[in-house]
C-alpha cells in the first residue's frame, strides 16, 4: 500500500543477502522491529489519529541512535485486515492537518531532545545550544545542560 514505508530495506538486495545489512533509513521507513522493550523509546500517544503513528516511532528510535539491520531469510506476513472505524478515508481526511502539523512537531521535540537535527538525523556537536526563556542550554555530547547552573534540563 505504502511502498515509502519499506523501500528502505532494499528488498532487491534482501533477496540475494546471506547475512545481516543496515537498512538505509529515510523517513518515513516502517520496518517491522524486533528488539528489547527495555531499550527502546516509548510510542508517542499524541498520534491518536490514522497517519505517521509508527513512522514517527521508528523516526524517534532512529534519533536515539539505534540502526536497523535486516535479517537475510526472515520474513513477517501482514494479513490484510479490515480497516478500523477511525481510519476509514472520510475521518483520515478530516484529521490529516493535525497529524501533519503534530508530525513536524514531534519531530522537532524528539530529534532536539536527543540532541539530533531533526532534518538530517546527525547529532548535534558538543557545544550546540539553544536559548530557553532566556536561559543558554548547551549539548554536551549526552545531554542538554543549562549553562548557568551545569544542570540537566528539558530542552523544550
Amino acid at each position: 500500500e505504502f511502498w515509502e514505508a519499506f523501500k528502505c530495506l532494499h528488498y532487491d538486495k534482501w533477496y540475494e543477502a546471506s547475512e545481516l545489512y543496515l537498512a538505509d533509513y529515510r523517513w518515513p521507513c516502517e520496518p517491522y522491529l524486533l528488539g528489547k522493550t527495555k531499550n527502546i523509546p516509548l510510542y508517542d500517544e499524541r498520534f491518536v489519529h490514522y497517519g505517521n503513528d509508527k513512522a514517527q516511532h521508528v523516526l524517534n528510535i532512529f534519533y536515539k541512535q539505534f540502526r536497523f539491520g535486516v535479517l537475510p531469510a526472515h520474513f513477517l506476513m501482514h494479513w490484510t485486515h479490515a480497516l478500523a472505524e477511525w481510519a476509514d478515508d472520510k475521518k483520515r481526511n478530516a484529521h490529516i492537518g493535525e497529524v501533519m502539523e503534530l508530525t513536524e512537531q514531534f519531530k522537532f521535540e524528539s530529534g532536539t531532545e536527543a540532541g539530533v537535527n531533526w532534518h538530517t538525523g546527525i547529532k548535534f556537536a558538543a557545544g550546540t545550544y539553544r536559548v530557553k526563556n532566556g536561559v543558554k542550554i548547551v549539548w554536551n555530547g549526552k545531554d542538554w545542560v543549562d549553562e548557568s547552573n551545569g544542570k540537566a534540563t528539558d530542552p523544550l
